[in-house]
Parts: C-alpha cells; structure tokens; sequence
C-alpha cells in the first residue's frame, strides 16, 4: 500500500476524494488535466486510488451474504447540534441534518463533517479563528455560518444555515428561465460575492452546486470560504502544503488557471470561476464541455 506522509494528505487528499465522487469517464478527464497541471500530485492520487480498489476488492471478499447496515451518526451532538439524517456527501466530507439541542431556541441546521486529513498541525486554532471570521458575513444571499469547532474525537465540522433550494443551473433549466431571468439571478450572485469580498473573504469554490436558488426564488451561497478555513498555520509563516498546492480543495470544471497551478489565491480567482457559472447559465453547456478538462488547460 502507497504510504504518504500526513503533509503529504494535506494535498492529495480532497483531490482523492473528488476523483471518488466522479464516474470512470469523469475520473479519467479529472485525472487527466491533473496530470498536466501537477504530474507528482496525480500520481499520488492514482496509486491511492489503486489502493483503494484494492481495500474494497479484500472487503467484498470477506464480507458476509448479509452485510450490516451503515453506521449512522443519528444522535451524535456536535456543539448545540444533535444529528438527525444524512443529507449528501461532497469533496470535503458528508453533510447532515440537525436540530439545536442546547435549549437556547427550536432550529435546523446543515453539520458537515470535514476529511480529518484536510486539517493541519495547528489547524484546529486556525480553523476556529477563521470560523468567526465568516461568521461574520451578513448578506442574505450567503447561507449564514453558525458554528465550527473539533469534536472530542478529533473530527472537525461546520454548521451551515440549512437552505432548502436547487443549484442554480438546475432551477434555470427545470423554469425554462428566460436570459433576463438568469441574468437577474446572476447579479444576485454577484452582489453576495461582492459583499463577501469587501471583508477580505474569497470563496474558492463558486460552482452551481454551491449556488442554490429557494423556493422564493431568491439566491444562496453555500461554503463560502470553507476551503479558508482548512489551510493551517504554520510558526514559522511559510506555506503549509495545503497552500503550496493553491488550496486544492476546488472543483477542476471551475477552478481558475492559479489554483490549478498552484499559483496566490485572490478575489481575481473568484471573478474566473463566475465567468464559468455565467458562461453555462447562459448556453447550458460548460466552456469546455467537450472533454470536461479543466478550463486553466488552456494556459498551461
């Protein structure tokens, strides 16, 4: 088995767990331009998952006709929250369902559970110092941050406002929304990245699935500036792998050429990954929708 160092994790990990998330044809384009950008990173990726193919083919052996159930984290409590349900897997770690449980008032709430491997040495003060700062964002088209700390077990996690509503792409084309209509919605998403901006805030991951629009018709960002929250500190102020490798928790299809290439990471990386969204709102198909590479490809 492919051993690597925890540094190491810090990089190839939410690229792993992206490669997961896609179908063999999908895996292939993503491992493909990620060979071009990086060929050691995609290497590493390869062979962990080839070790992971290899874990799963000894599980199916052992396994007995009648598998037990999944574990379920119903009723574990995280902060004032208890869990309730799943709600989704992502890049970065599964999402739940949650109720307040602390007594302080009756609520609902999005818990994501972030990859162990995506925190660093001095990652848990990092990640709390962080955490209050885009707590503070107050817009109503970013999905409000409530909490964030490390269980006793180590697991860190974040508490989301839950929004209920569809990625952006999705509710324009299940309405038949006109190009004013998307347009419209668009600025929307404009004005909540602005705000966010303006406190020195860059989300890194702007894509339709984390742009959903409500039952109300109005525009919520999710996430906004988690990727932040997962780069740590190091004493002496030098890049930690993590931000060596331009912050890699980031979706290829809508990363800017300087995450791909690891490159300093700016509102400028936030303005690429909007003219993408605006670019597929408005034809219905990706840039480079061809071969789903990822649209940096070109200046490499």
């Amino acid at each position: 088995m492919t051993r690597l160092s925890a540094e190491r994790w810090l990089a190839v990990g939410p690229q792993f767990d992206r490669a997961l998330e896609l179908d063999p044809d999908e895996r292939a384009a993503f491992l493909e331009a990620l060979r071009t950008s990086d060929p050691r990173l995609a290497g590493d990726v390869e062979r962990a998952l080839e070790d992971h193919r290899a874990l799963e083919a000894e599980r199916f052996l052992e396994a007995s006709a009648a598998p037990g159930p999944e574990p379920s984290l119903a009723g574990r409590t995280f902060g004032a929250w208890t869990i309730t349900a799943p709600l989704g897997r992502g890049g970065m770690g599964t999402v739940w369902l949650a109720n307040r449980s602390d007594g302080s008032f009756e609520g609902q709430a999005a818990v994501k559970l972030l990859n162990a491997s995506l925190m660093g040495r001095a990652g848990e003060e990092r990640f709390r110092r962080e955490a209050s700062i885009l707590a503070r964002l107050k817009h109503p088209g970013i999905a409000h941050l409530l909490d964030a700390g490390v269980s006793a077990a180590g697991e860190p996690y974040i508490v989301l406002e839950r929004v209920d509503g569809e990625p952006i792409d999705e509710y324009c084309r299940s309405r038949g929304l006109s190009v004013e209509g998307r347009v419209r919605l668009f600025l929307a998403v404009l004005d909540a990245v602005a705000h966010a901006h303006a406190h020195l805030v860059v989300h890194r991951d702007l894509k339709p699935s984390n742009v959903l629009v409500d039952r109300e018709g109005r525009v919520r960002l999710l996430d906004f500036g988690i990727a932040k929250l997962l780069e740590a500190d190091t004493a002496s102020g030098n890049a930690t792998a993590l931000t060596e490798e331009g912050g890699r928790a980031l979706t290829p299809e809508y990363a800017s050429p300087e995450q791909v290439t690891g490159g300093p990471i700016t509102t400028a990386s936030d303005v690429y990954a909007l003219g993408v969204l605006l670019y597929t709102l408005l034809s219905g198909t990706h840039p480079v929708a061809a071969d789903r590479r990822s649209p940096a490809d070109g200046y490499l």
